[in-house]
C-alpha cells in the first residue's frame, strides 16, 4: 500500500502538507499543490489507515447521532423509521459531515451507561442528540464529556448548544390558518404532553391560537397517542361518533396527520369537506396524499447542516459559549384545509 512518504516524494512536497491535504485542511495548502496531491491520491488508490490515525490523534473523526428512547410503553419503538422524519435528517447530518472528513454513527439510547461506553469504545468526538426531554437531560445525557449539540430538545439551561424549530409558532400559524378557513372546532392530536417537547410547544401554539381568536378550549378535542395506522383509526372512530364537535384538526406531524385522514376515510368522513386536516413537518410525502396535505414546514435538511456547523465549531474551537437557534417555520397550503 503507497504511504504518504511515497506520496510526498511524488508530488515533491512534504508529508505534512500531505496529510494536510488528506485531512481537509486546504487552508494550509496553495489550491494548485492540493489538486496535485489529490491527484496522486487518486491514481495510487491512496486510503488512509484510520486506526493508525487515531492512534496517534486521539481523533475518530466519528460523529454519533443518539436518539433517546425510553419510552418502554411505545409499541412502535422499534419501528421509527416509518417516520420519514428521521430519513431527511439522517441524510442531511451524513451528507454534511461526509462533506468535512468525518463519519458518522447512529444509535438508539436508553441508559446513561450505554451512552458512555459508545463514546469511549469508539473514542466518538462529538455527539448530536435529537429530542431529549428533561428526566433524560437529567439521566442520560447529564454529563457528556465530548462536545454536542442538541436538536428539538427544550432545556432549561443555557450551558447547552440548542437548536429548535419555532414550535409554537407552527402550532399557531396551523391553528390560525383553520380558524382563518372558517373552521371553528377544532381538535389537536399529539404524542405525549406529559413533559415540555416538540408536542407541547406546538400544543400551546394551539391553545395560544384559539385563545386570540376567543375560540373556547375543550380538553375533550385533545388525543395523544402514537402515530399509527390503528391510531388514525380510533380517532377516526370517535370523531365519526361526534361528528357535530369537529370540524378541523390540527395534528402536530405529517406522518400522525396522513393516519388520521386515512382514519377518516375508512370511517366516511370527508377531508377537507367535514373535517379538515393540517400537518407539521413539509414532509415530501403529504403531497403523495389524497388530498394533498396542507402542512407546516420546517426545514430539517437546513436543522441537519446547522447541527453539524455547530458542533464542528466546537471541535474546531472556533466557537467556545453555547448557542441557542430558533429555526423558522412556514405554512404550505394545499388540499386538506
Amino acid at each position: 500500500m503507497t504511504s504518504i512518504s511515497k506520496i510526498a516524494e511524488m508530488a515533491n512536497v512534504s508529508k505534512m502538507t500531505v496529510s494536510n491535504v488528506i485531512n481537509k485542511k486546504y487552508s494550509k495548502v496553495s489550491k494548485k499543490t492540493r489538486e496535485r496531491i489529490e491527484k496522486i491520491l487518486e491514481e495510487t488508490n491512496y486510503t488512509p489507515n484510520l486506526f493508525a490515525r487515531t492512534l496517534k490523534s486521539n481523533e475518530s473523526k466519528i460523529i454519533m447521532l443518539a436518539i433517546p428512547q425510553t419510552m418502554e410503553n411505545d409499541p412502535y419503538k422499534n419501528k421509527a423509521f416509518n417516520n420519514p422524519f428521521y430519513g431527511e435528517l439522517i441524510n442531511s447530518i451524513e451528507y454534511n459531515l461526509r462533506k468535512s472528513g468525518y463519519f458518522f454513527m447512529f444509535r438508539f439510547i436508553n441508559g446513561h451507561e450505554v451512552l458512555q461506553k459508545l463514546i469511549i469504545n469508539w473514542n466518538i468526538d462529538g455527539v448530536i442528540v435529537l429530542g431529549a426531554i428533561k428526566h433524560e437531560m437529567d439521566t442520560i445525557f447529564k454529563d457528556i464529556k465530548v462536545p454536542s449539540v442538541f436538536l428539538d430538545s427544550y432545556i432549561d439551561t443555557d450551558d447547552k448548544d440548542v437548536i429548535v424549530t419555532d414550535d409554537e409558532q407552527g402550532g399557531f400559524i396551523a391553528t390560525e390558518h383553520l380558524i382563518k378557513s372558517g373552521r371553528r372546532k377544532i381538535g389537536i392530536v399529539v404524542s405525549s404532553l406529559k413533559d415540555i417537547g416538540v408536542a407541547s410547544k406546538r400544543y400551546y401554539g394551539y391553545k395560544k391560537a384559539l385563545k386570540k381568536y376567543q375560540l373556547p378550549f375543550d380538553s375533550k378535542k385533545v388525543f395523544e397517542g402514537f402515530p399509527s395506522l390503528e391510531f388514525g383509526n380510533q380517532i377516526g372512530q370517535y370523531i365519526k361518533e361526534h361528528k357535530e364537535r369537529f370540524d378541523a384538526l390540527f395534528v402536530y406531524s405529517d406522518i400522525m396527520a396522513l393516519s388520521m385522514i386515512n382514519g377518516f376515510k375508512n370511517h366516511g368522513i370527508k377531508v377537507p369537506e367535514e373535517v379538515a386536516v393540517i400537518g407539521f413537518d413539509g414532509l415530501y410525502i403529504g403531497e403523495l396524499s389524497e388530498p394533498k396535505l396542507t402542512t407546516v414546514k420546517q426545514d430539517i435538511t437546513l436543522k441537519g447542516e446547522k447541527a453539524v456547523n455547530l458542533l464542528l465549531s466546537k471541535l474546531n474551537g472556533q466557537s467556545v459559549s453555547a448557542e441557542h437557534h430558533y429555526l423558522p417555520v412556514e405554512l404550505v397550503i394545499r388540499e386538506s384545509v
